[in-house]
């Protein structure tokens, strides 16, 4: 459950919008308060609160919103004993004044508070410190005991949610218009920030239907990048679309492998070719993958999301549709095979060359051209 606190001086208008809500807010709890209007009510909670001066922020308001996951099927009373026991756990007591509000105008239904930190005899009983924190804690403390889902749990098949759409989109699509266009349809918004260096710097993911415009002043909907995901980085997003996008051109002007590679090379693009089994040469070998990388890539020392460090993008991970590629990198490949790759035969042999060097997952693949040389090196100190 999505929910807020803290503590601060008040005015009659805190108890009024509660009470309020557009008309339709219901008071569920009210402990130590006789009056029936919101400006009675406020000047009895002041009163109490003068019996400790040393206390400036008497007053402690929040709230605790029910996601779709829980939806509307806690009933009112339910929803009241939550937010009283949460209340509990930070300090508010029996002796303490309050009143709880269920407000249903908006898209979530949830429960406003407002209560005296300073209890009837003058002690105040609710520390202010961390009390933000403090107060999630103690929500996901009771419905855990209660057996519900916490904004936690809820956060977190969220995220993955919206990393496994991210990716989909990411394949399918060759820019970022076309990946904000395909989020769209599976139902999330997403958010992109940048500056003058570097462009694009940033991306948040909303879920459409977590969007809140009552209360997202209070509470920001959806996550950033770095919180669905560690690895993927927006870096990665923008290299990755300006290969596809480079790859789409190629495509279109080449009318076989060794012309497609040219012109990739021409725009600083290497391309490293993964054959189905080993290369035989003079025979015809059907393409599996192809590994692109660009030659300066300084920017991309690490291994991400998509990127592999020495080997690249491999186009089937990147792309979601190679028919038509495919089709191209396959094309009179058996006439080409022996003058274009019979010299680097054994530098593109995948099986002979990968060996252990990389995890299982990225088998097979290939190493850099420096790299192969001291594997050939190795090779040959051990016969």
């Amino acid at each position: 459950m999505n929910n807020s606190a803290t503590t601060r001086t008040i005015t009659k208008i805190a108890l009024e919008y509660n009470a309020n809500d557009k008309g339709t807010a219901e008071m569920v709890a009210l402990n130590y308060l006789l009056s029936d209007s919101a400006e009675g009510q406020f000047h009895e909670m002041k009163t109490v609160a003068d019996r400790n001066s040393k206390v400036k922020k008497w007053a402690l308001t929040g709230y605790i919103s029910q996601p779709d996951e829980i939806g509307r099927k806690l009933k009112d009373e339910e929803f009241k004993q939550i937010a009283i026991e949460a209340l509990a756990k930070v300090g508010l007591t029996n002796k303490n004044q309050y009143r709880l509000d269920i407000h249903n105008s908006t898209k979530h239904k949830h429960i406003h508070f407002v209560a005296n930190r300073i209890d009837i005899s003058g002690k105040c009983t609710v520390k202010a410190h961390d009390i933000g924190k403090r107060f999630g804690e103690a929500v996901r403390e009771v419905c855990k005991e209660k057996g519900l889902l916490t904004d936690v749990e809820i956060g977190i098949q969220k995220k993955a949610e919206m990393l496994k759409s991210l990716t989909e989109a990411i394949r399918s699509e060759n820019d970022f218009d076309g990946l904000i266009s395909a989020m769209k349809k599976k139902g999330f918004e997403v958010q992109l920030s940048s500056n003058v260096k570097d462009g694009i710097s940033g991306m948040r993911i909303v879920m459409e239907k977590d969007k809140n415009f009552q209360t997202e002043r209070i509470y920001k909907a959806g996550y950033k990048l770095s919180e669905i995901s560690n690895q993927l980085k927006i870096s990665e997003i923008k290299s990755l679309f300006e290969i596809k996008q480079a790859i789409r051109e190629a495509q279109k002007n080449a009318d076989n492998l060794k012309e497609f590679r040219k012109i990739l090379q021409q725009k600083g693009i290497f391309v490293k070719i993964q054959y189905k089994g080993e290369f035989k040469a003079g025979q015809k070998n059907e393409i599996q993958d192809l590994w692109i990388n660009k030659v300066d890539s300084k920017g991309q020392e690490k291994n991400g999301f998509f990127f592999r460090k020495n080997v690249g993008f491999s186009l089937s991970a990147i792309d979601s549709d190679l028919g038509d590629l495919g089709k191209l990198l396959n094309k009179n490949n058996e006439i080409n095979n022996q003058n274009t790759h019979s010299e680097s035969a054994t530098n593109e042999s995948l099986i002979e060359i990968a060996g252990g060097l990389l995890d299982d997952f990225l088998k097979p693949t290939y190493v850099s051209v420096d790299e192969d040389e001291i594997w050939k090196k190795k090779r040959k100190s051990r016969r």
